[in-house]
């Protein structure tokens, strides 16, 4: 432990016990708390630098007061963002494990649609894209929030050949960021010779919180008969983006495609498509929405 601040003077001895008490100890100041510095640390000067036990905080003296500037995880202790917390499964929010915290920042977003799929039965057929999840955020104090806090994280839709693509799940941190999850999109087949669409699955939307986003419809899966032309519908991009990439090619070509699963929280599927006679007889899966997520930025 130190022992204090001394200016030492011209002509001085310098003793052992100074040099481990005053120097060595004292180019960062250890005390047990703000007691023990204050008493030992009766004139402080700018630029002094000390590290309270109880506290686990870095503190310097500046404008005739001690300042924080780091804690012992390094996290740092000013006005600003201090810690992201991110959830990509359900679980719990324990506002102990924070207890520095003031404010808290929370952005929960909906699991993605799935794509729809595709399935060979003689015909041309082609999903179209699954929408993405909503968003919501809300900004609170962390005195506000309860000492445990459930936090669910909404499931991406699953893909299945020769049907609609699953829903994606809602997302909830408690009951004061709700997001829900982006529908599937759909599994069309061509019945005769007439061009044809298939509607994309719808966004989810943010429905509790301060901001509320509705997430990307998935693209329309499409058959031009006239020009020999299909088009399997990408999936709905989130607020954290997405693919959004859909797999058109000629007829006449090798149309066979599967799905792309969503590749960013939130995003949906990509649809699956597949020309007269080729591939697997069952079809492709559309690809999977992508699982939500719920992110936490405490200060």
């Amino acid at each position: 432990m130190g022992s204090g601040f001394k200016t030492f003077n011209s002509g001085d001895i310098l003793t052992a016990s100074d040099v481990q008490n005053y120097l060595q100890d004292q180019a960062v100041m250890v005390f047990a708390n703000a007691t023990a510095r204050d008493a030992a640390v009766t004139s402080p000067e700018d630029g002094m630098v000390c590290y309270l036990e109880d506290t686990k905080y870095l503190q310097v003296y500046e404008d005739a007061a001690w300042n924080n500037l780091i804690d012992s995880s390094g996290v740092p202790a000013s006005g600003a963002q201090k810690q992201i917390v991110t959830f990509t499964a359900s679980g719990t929010f324990t506002k102990a494990s924070y207890s520095w915290a003031t404010n808290a920042k929370i952005t929960v977003v909906g699991g993605g649609g799935a794509g729809g799929g595709s399935e060979d039965a003689g015909n041309v057929s082609a999903g179209s894209g699954g929408g993405a999840g909503g968003t919501a955020v809300v900004q609170v104090t962390t005195a506000s929030l309860a000492a445990s806090e459930t936090v669910t994280v909404g499931a991406g839709g699953t893909g299945v050949a020769a049907a609609n693509g699953g829903n994606g799940g809602t997302t909830s941190f408690g009951t004061i960021a709700v997001a829900s999850g982006g529908t599937g999109g759909r599994f069309g087949q061509e019945t005769a010779a007439t061009n044809w669409a298939e509607q994309g699955g719808a966004g989810g939307i943010g429905t509790t919180g301060t901001l509320l986003m509705q997430g990307g419809a998935g693209q329309n899966a499409i058959i031009l008969t006239t020009d020999d032309f299909v088009q399997a519908g990408g999936g709905g991009l989130s607020s954290f983006g997405g693919s959004g990439i859909s797999g058109a090619t000629s007829r006449l070509a090798a149309a066979d495609h599967e799905g792309a699963d969503g590749p960013v929280a939130g995003a949906g599927g990509d649809g699956s498509a597949q020309q007269d006679n080729t591939g697997p007889a069952a079809g492709y899966a559309g690809g999977d929405g992508a699982d939500g997520i719920v992110v936490i930025e405490l200060s």
